[in-house]
């Protein structure tokens, strides 16, 4: 079954993961499990990490260094996104709105949605969840907040991806 415009259907839907062995041999291993997810966490690190790194370097480069404060709050929402579009790539984990398993293809049309998306969501991520940690009168309270945020935004991600690439192609 193929998948459709701007989605990577086949890798949730196969333990088929592409592997380079060096000196240009490229090969398909299956993999089980724990590899499978190892094999998919690399992936989403490099993702998440190429197109948010403008938003992570300004908090990293301007914000303070509270303990439960914008820092902490960016680091765990950034790595709660790439737990999760590491779950949703391998098929253990459904996107949003969408009956479509996989994540988003890497393609130039979804390149500039990827930029303005993952900085988008991390920032009203870490303010959303610094917002509701204050609400409550629990600083340590941002970290769960903050995943659970990431978690959600990324989520969405693949349904909005996929209606924006329907649109850019008609």
């Amino acid at each position: 079954m193929e998948s459709p415009p701007g989605r990577e259907a086949e890798a949730a839907r196969s333990p088929e993961r592409r592997t380079w062995y060096g000196y240009g041999r490229l090969a398909r291993v299956e993999k089980r499990g724990t590899s499978r997810y190892l094999h998919d966490l690399t992936y989403a690190f490099a993702d998440v990490s190429v197109f948010s790194l403008p938003g992570v370097l300004l908090v990293f480069l301007a914000a303070g260094t509270a303990a439960f404060g914008v820092r902490t709050a960016t680091l765990v929402a950034w790595l709660s996104m790439t737990a999760t579009v590491a779950a949703i790539r391998g098929g253990w984990v459904t996107p949003l709105a969408t009956t479509v398993p996989g994540w988003v293809s890497i393609t130039p049309a979804l390149v500039a949605l990827r930029i303005a998306y993952y900085n988008a969501a991390l920032a009203v991520t870490v303010a959303g969840s610094l917002a509701l940690a204050g609400a409550v009168g629990s600083p340590p309270a941002a970290i769960a907040f903050a995943a659970v945020l990431a978690a959600l935004a990324t989520l969405a991600f693949p349904a909005l991806a996929e209606a924006a690439y329907r649109r850019l192609a008609d």
